[in-house]
Parts: structure tokens; sequence; C-alpha cells
């Protein structure tokens, strides 16, 4: 399929590189424990988790790289998926403070001899991720306002 001349072009084939690169980093991460449903989790969960990731990150770069109609679909579906995950990921205050404890490990006097506390580090993952949730809605937003360049070339 053709897509040079579509509006868009660059952007979701910029996109699609960055997704697949996405999903080699998911790979490289294949161990790191992650927050679940209001618990932390490794072992196999985690990997399988990551692997879930990678695939879908991997499909979108695909999908996105050669504008086919099912990589618009898979669009929507990424950012819904990935609104559920880190939503529920916020809303588990519990799972979040144990995630931060585990990450900051060691480093935790230091930090509060510097006056930041674990409401603090709080705060700032909620805001990013509401933040960085915003922008894969706005990135689907995008693919809407551009779905043409998903559409088959029309023979003139």
């Amino acid at each position: 399929m053709e897509t040079s001349g579509k509006k868009g072009r660059f952007t979701f084939r910029a996109a699609a590189v960055l997704f697949v690169a996405s999903a080699a980093f998911e790979l490289f991460s294949i161990t790191s424990e992650i927050p679940l449903f209001g618990v932390i989790i490794g072992g196999t969960g985690v990997g399988i988790y990551h692997l879930a990731y990678a695939a879908l990150f991997l499909a979108l770069g695909v999908g996105l790289w050669s504008a086919t109609q099912w990589g618009y679909f898979l669009v929507f579906v990424t950012v819904s998926i990935y609104t559920i995950d880190k939503l529920q990921f916020i809303l588990s205050r519990q799972a979040m403070e144990s995630f931060i404890s585990k990450q900051i490990g060691i480093y935790e006097s230091e930090l509060l001899s510097q006056g930041i506390d674990k409401a603090m580090i709080s705060q700032a993952i909620v805001l990013m991720t509401v933040l960085v949730i915003l922008c894969w809605w706005g990135f689907a937003l995008y693919a809407y306002i551009r779905r043409d360049y998903f559409q088959p070339a029309k023979d003139a």
C-alpha cells in the first residue's frame, strides 16, 4: 500500500519506530516487578505482562508503518488497555506506595533528608501517569483525525 502522499505519514511512521523500540524495552524489562490490581507481581505473571505489551507495541508499530485498517483499530485498543492498566495503578494507593518503597529502597533516608517524602513522589507519579494517558488519547485523536491514512489508496 502506497502511503507517501497521505497526510500523517511521517508522524505515523515515526510513531511506528518508537513503538517497536518500546516493544524491545518491554523485553529488556521482562523480569521487572510491576504493580497490578493492588499487588506487586513478579515471576511468570510479570513475564506474561511484559510479553503482552511487547506484542501489542510491536503489532501497533507494524500496523502504523504499513497503514493498515487493523493498525488504526489497534491504536484504540492499545490506548484503552494502557489507560485501564495505568488507572488501576494510580487508584491503588497501597500498591503504589509499596512499589515506590521497593524502587527507592536504600535511598529513602537521603530523599527524606532533602525534604522528599513518599507522598510527594506518589503525587508526582500520579501527575505523570495522568499526563501520559492524556498524551495517548491525544495520539488516538490524531489517528482519528488522520484516519484517511489507514484507508486503501483509491485508483484515479
